[in-house]
Formats: structure tokens, C-alpha cells, sequence
């Protein structure tokens, strides 16, 4: 589910909606496998449970600051896209894809929603010596204004993907 749904957010429903929880699926995918004869163990290396599964544990409201935590910066996407199992067949295609997707829905239009997923800061009111509240403006408001335009640029990133696929499969 997206963070505009877990936040139940008043914003109308786009399809960057659908394509954000695709995204959600296939790092799952990729974590976990296809099916229990590919999932991977629900813990890392050090036997602590992966940063995945707080995406689908607590509150609505837990879970989308989870996710918005995890794809506010790259860096801090990475370490999701880093407990893919590396040993399924062709992790690597959907590691690749993963980043793509999430760079053109997060990066493209906002630059990154780091710090604009916060859309709050403070500043030091120099008259009354207090610290007030900078509301900007809504990034993901934002990103629903530009929704054709994202939804193009994502399905060319999947279509780039399948051709990859394709090629790889000899197909």
C-alpha cells in the first residue's frame, strides 16, 4: 500500500499509488523470493529480522513512516535493496529495476523527497526569539500533479527491464 493510503492522506489516488506499491512487491520478491521453495530466511546475517518487514508490521501509521523512512534517500533505499537474496536466479534484473523505479518516483520530480517528505522545518523567528514552524509545500501533492508524466517514465523503465529480461532469457 502506498504512503498517500497508509497516511490516508486526502490527496485523490493516482496511479503513482499502484506503481509505489508494485515497487513495495517486488522488494519483496526479491527479499523473500517467489515462493517458499525460494524464501530466503525472514533474518539477516546478524539474525535480526530484515528492514523489510516493517512494512507490513504495527500501525498504519508505523508502517508509512517505515516507508517513507526507507525511500526518503537513496542511501537510505539501498540498505532495503541490499538484503535482496542474491542467490535467486536474475536478482540482479530486479535489483536494477527496483533502483530505477524508485529513482523516477521518488528522484525525477522532486529531486529527492529528502526533506521534502518532511515538509516541515524550523526556522528561528528573529523577532520573537522562537522557533517556528516552515511548512512547504506537499511533495507528494506534487508528484500527484505530475502523475501522467511519472506513470510514462516508470512504464518505460519496466518496458526497458522486460526487454532486458527478454535478452537475458534468449528470448
Amino acid at each position: 500500500m502506498s504512503i498517500s493510503n497508509l497516511d490516508k492522506s486526502e490527496l485523490k489516488p493516482t496511479a503513482l499509488d499502484d506503481w509505489e506499491s508494485m515497487l513495495y512487491i517486488l522488494c519483496w520478491i526479491g527479499t523473500f523470493g517467489w515462493s517458499s521453495s525460494t524464501r530466503a530466511n525472514k533474518t539477516g546475517d546478524s539474525g535480526e529480522p530484515k528492514k523489510l518487514d516493517r512494512w507490513h508490521q504495527g500501525t498504519l501509521k508505523e508502517i508509512a513512516d517505515a516507508k517513507r523512512a526507507d525511500l526518503d534517500t537513496y542511501k537510505a533505499f539501498r540498505n532495503i535493496a541490499l538484503e535482496f537474496n542474491f542467490g535467486l536466479e536474475n536478482v540482479d534484473l530486479l535489483f536494477n529495476l527496483v533502483k530505477e523505479l524508485r529513482d523516477v518516483l521518488i528522484d525525477k520530480y522532486s529531486g529527492n523527497l529528502g526533506g521534502a517528505l518532511k515538509n516541515e522545518d524550523m526556522q528561528l523567528n528573529t523577532k520573537t526569539k522562537k522557533f517556528e514552524a516552515v511548512v512547504h509545500s506537499d511533495p507528494f501533492e506534487e508528484r500527484a500533479a505530475k502523475w501522467e508524466e511519472l506513470s510514462e517514465s516508470l512504464l518505460m523503465v519496466l518496458e526497458d527491464f522486460a526487454q532486458k529480461a527478454r535478452e537475458r532469457l534468449g528470448k
